[in-house]
């Protein structure tokens, strides 16, 4: 033979060309003139839907094939269906090394999808009229059907991709969740090939070796058809392309600016207190000051910036839970009131709490003086962080911190005392049968008979109190302020001076202001409107000798079912809240000292006069006014002003 092909090649003789080209043919890429495609069908169940009957077992056994890998692929997408207005399900952030391998799977899965390309190929390729002419006894509609739904299969196996890859928080996750939807994408060709080697049945074994696979369709184009067509193809993968790191890059960024991380919390502190803070302010000597955790509790929102990749929390205001005034209208009295922040440290690994002008100790000079710290921990969203904190209280102690995100999903999450708007805020109804409730998830009620409550003993009477410039509700850290009124023996507030019963956190404050009751006036309007606006315990100094009562550590809306106590002598003998003698009738406690204005008073009917050791307790002159200081007698009820 090879001296034959010899001796025709020196003679000129020349046989004619195979009409097919083989695998070992060289191809010339660069060749615009070529004028055929050879095709054949690919071995698929996806090619049984239009090869067989509907009636048979093949048939039945790729529709079955196709609907359970479809069934798969839409449960894994539905799993992670979400909008992209507030993805919770999407994590706060990611690593780089997440980021990385997020970006590289969108190449991977676009190598490994074939469904897609497969589907147009075949039905650019394979006109009606060729299919016709080499399968004059199939129908063409099911060809089509089969190619649309390779087509479907494929964009539903990318979705899930995307959806995927801006859900994962962990390398390894991306990898396996990846895998097990290529494997679902690919459950066609696995079930071929099992029935091609007759694990199913003879008939499906038949099926496989139909003579349908071995035909091969040549099609003559024109050169330009074949660019079209290649143009055509590349254009559907520079869209998919296009679109998936699109919606990558868009995650990716709104991850970098906290949007995905809940925007504002409510921080809850427990009764900590470190008696010897050192506080320096700008252009002032570093002294010492009580530092009371819970002063700081309250409302937290992002602030635009971000550290180590995570938001920065920071403080707002105790009146109604935005930013403190940048500015002060009586400089002189009054200071600009400096947020703290709760932010992520990377040297200590930890979310902590701190403030610019609050130091441990002098020899504290670390990039990060947290007073609380989180456990070493990577989670990006605070609301993730576990187990207890560690608290600076001159010693490291260990507490709890509760931390509560603002934002709302329906009106359950504003424990159904209100409207969740759009915003993901919670509208307070204002009114509901005599009850108005506050906070950020409406959960304080305001009861109308308890605007006024009356104290056990001396039947003395506090009322909320009502802002004059439309305010409403005199109110801070989202409990209302009470104003006395009247009625108790040991208290001589004038004409002009007033005593508050004001909420600073997680105690109640019984405040003696002088010439409280003046400052409502419309001349100091301005002056009280900053002052309720941008109250802070902490940097007014709550709890300084003007405080004369003060209650246990409740979270409770109003005074009612609290023990309070007068407050004594201080010094380091009584501790950071002086000596404290109880309020509640015979000392008991768990009494109160308050009640609502429908119940029934109680009645105390031994007089002032008789009262005496433990029980008999007076005030002394502060500000011209009066301050606990213990047991009392004649004396000191006249000079008090006892009547």
């Amino acid at each position: 033979m090879e001296k034959e092909a010899l001796a025709a090649i020196e003679s000129g003789e020349s046989k004619e060309e195979p009409a097919v080209v083989t695998a070992v043919d060289p191809i010339d890429d660069t060749k615009d003139d070529e004028d055929f495609d050879l095709l054949t069908l690919p071995e698929s169940t996806h090619t049984l839907l239009f090869t067989e009957p509907i009636h048979s077992k093949a048939f039945l056994f790729s529709l079955a094939i196709a609907s359970l890998s479809i069934m798969c692929l839409i449960l894994a997408l539905t799993n992670k269906v979400v909008t992209l207005d507030g993805m919770r399900e999407i994590p706060g952030n990611v690593g780089h090394t997440v980021k990385i391998a997020q970006f590289a799977s969108i190449f991977i899965a676009l190598l490994m999808e074939e469904e897609i390309p497969t589907g147009l190929c075949l039905l650019r390729h394979i006109p009606k009229n060729c299919f016709k002419s080499k399968f004059p006894n199939l129908k063409y509609y099911k060809f089509v059907a089969s190619c649309s739904l390779r087509i479907l299969m494929g964009y539903i196996f990318l979705v899930s991709v995307m959806l995927l890859l801006m859900m994962a928080d962990n390398v390894l996750d991306i990898f396996f969740d990846f895998i097990a939807l290529q494997f679902l994408q690919q459950l066609d060709d696995v079930a071929f090939n099992l029935a091609r080697m007759g694990v199913f049945s003879k008939s499906l074994r038949a099926a496989t070796r139909n003579k349908y696979f071995q035909t091969e369709l040549r099609r003559h184009t024109k050169v330009n058809g074949n660019r079209k067509i290649s143009f055509f193809l590349k254009a559907i993968y520079f869209v998919n392309l296009v679109a998936l790191l699109g919606a990558q890059i868009y995650v990716t960024v709104r991850q970098g600016n906290g949007d995905y991380q809940c925007k504002s919390i409510t921080v809850r502190f427990k009764d900590e207190v470190w008696e010897k803070s050192l506080v320096q302010m700008p252009g002032e000597e570093m002294k010492e000051m009580a530092l009371v955790y819970p002063y700081f509790n309250g409302i937290y929102n992002q602030d635009g910036t971000s550290n180590d990749g995570r938001p920065v929390y920071v403080e707002q205001n105790k009146f109604d839970g935005t930013s403190f005034d940048t500015a002060s209208p009586d400089t002189g009295n009054m200071s600009v009131k400096i947020p703290a922040k709760i932010q992520y440290c990377k040297s200590i690994r930890a979310w902590v709490f701190l403030h610019e002008y609050i130091r441990k100790s002098t020899r504290d000079d670390s990039e990060c003086p947290w007073l609380l710290r989180s456990e070493e921990t990577e989670v990006y969203d605070i609301e993730e962080v576990q187990g207890p904190w560690q608290v600076w209280a001159g010693v490291i102690r260990k507490t709890d911190v509760e931390i509560l995100c603002n934002e709302c999903n329906d009106d359950a999450d504003c424990n159904l005392n209100g409207v969740c708007k759009k915003d993901g805020k919670c509208e307070c109804f204002d009114d509901v049968e005599g009850v108005q409730f506050i906070g950020s998830h409406c959960e304080v009620r305001i009861e109308d008979a308890c605007k006024t409550i009356y104290g056990e003993e001396y039947n003395d009477t506090w009322s909320v109190a009502l802002l004059g410039w439309g305010q409403g509700v005199f109110q801070e850290y989202d409990r209302p302020v009470y104003v006395y009124r009247g009625g108790h023996p040991l208290i001589n507030d004038g004409e002009s001076d007033a005593v508050f019963l004001l909420y600073s956190g997680d105690r109640w404050f019984g405040i003696y202001q002088p010439g409280g009751k003046l400052l409502f006036g419309e001349n100091f309007q301005i002056i009280v409107e900053d002052a309720v606006t941008n109250y802070h315990a902490f940097w007014d100094r709550a709890y300084t000798t003007g405080t004369v009562i003060v209650s246990d550590p409740t979270t409770g809306d109003t005074p009612v079912g609290v023990d309070f106590y007068y407050v004594g002598e201080r010094g380091n003998q009584f501790g950071p809240w002086g000596a404290l003698y109880p309020m509640q009738l015979n000392n008991q406690t768990g009494r109160g000292v308050f009640r609502c204005i429908e119940a029934d008073p109680y009645v105390y009917d031994a007089p002032l006069q008789n009262i005496t050791g433990p029980e008999r307790r007076m005030l002394h002159t502060v500000f011209g006014k009066y301050f606990w200081l213990g047991e009392a007698n004649a004396n000191l009820s006249s000079e008090a002003g006892v009547q």
